[in-house]
């Protein structure tokens, strides 16, 4: 009895550290003419807070007992977001007045931001085709920057439209209803290998996000590296200090 007591504990135990996400629903295509899709994440574990993203922008979340509970973001491909339920077992969701711009990777996270700290996530792939509409245009981006230099580009989208910049998925909110986009150049606005900048301008619209063909611009570190270079000479020379370069009839064979 007493080895039976302690693997029933034993079990019990284990199915209180279960944490995680059990099943994923979401369409791998949308056909044209289909303007809405339903998706779903299942789980298993008491959790605090619950995630929806599309790619790495997230546009919903859920917190139990907080008030209110639920918030969704806009993201650029989809219209609207309504919850359908969301409870200790799963989340629904309907995404609405989709675009092609909808296709991508769509994850669900489970968390538990209190001691014991736990998480969980799933993605999966939905590609949604032929919903065309008129893209507002990006124009003025060059192909490369510099540290200093000015950033400078401009979107032309319907006039009755908000429009909004992105600089690798992420909006500058400061810019948010202006057609011209101004900001000098800096390191941390570029990522990955080698060095990029992608921007993207969109236009809100009836509740609807179209986003522009994004651009990219590439980091250039040569005017940096040709100063330091210089500094250098100017320093492993013996009058470093007053800033003039020794001159050759001084230095020995």
């Amino acid at each position: 009895m007493l080895v039976l007591a302690v693997l029933l504990a034993a079990c019990a135990g284990v199915r209180a550290r279960v944490f995680n996400i059990t099943y994923l629903d979401v369409p791998e295509i949308v056909m044209p003419g289909q303007e809405e899709v339903e998706i779903e994440c299942r789980y298993d574990g008491n959790f605090t807070l619950l995630s929806w993203f599309k790619g790495s922008h997230e546009f919903f979340r859920y917190r139990p007992g907080a008030a209110p509970s639920t918030r969704s973001f806009p993201i650029i491909g989809v219209g609207s977001v309504e919850m359908l339920t969301c409870g200790p077992v799963a989340c629904q969701l309907r995404l609405g007045r989709l675009t092609e711009q909808a296709t991508g990777l769509y994850r669900c996270d489970i968390e538990r931001d209190v001691p014991p700290y736990k998480f969980a996530s799933m993605t999966a792939h939905m590609e949604v085709r032929g919903h065309d509409y008129r893209k507002p245009l990006l124009e003025g981006l060059a192909s490369e920057y510099k540290d200093g230099d000015m950033i400078e580009a401009y979107c032309r989208g319907a006039p009755d439209s908000e429009l909004r910049w992105y600089v690798n998925g992420e909006e500058l909110e400061e810019f948010r209803g202006l057609s011209h986009l101004k900001k000098t150049s800096s390191r941390f606005l570029f990522m990955g290998v080698p060095l990029t900048m992608l921007l993207q301008c969109a236009e809100f619209r009836y509740g609807h996000i179209y986003g522009s063909v994004a651009k990219k611009a590439r980091w250039n570190d040569k005017g940096q590296m040709r100063k330091k270079g210089k500094e250098n000479e100017v320093e492993n020379g013996s009058c470093a200090n007053t800033g003039t370069l020794v001159p050759k009839s001084f230095h020995k064979n």
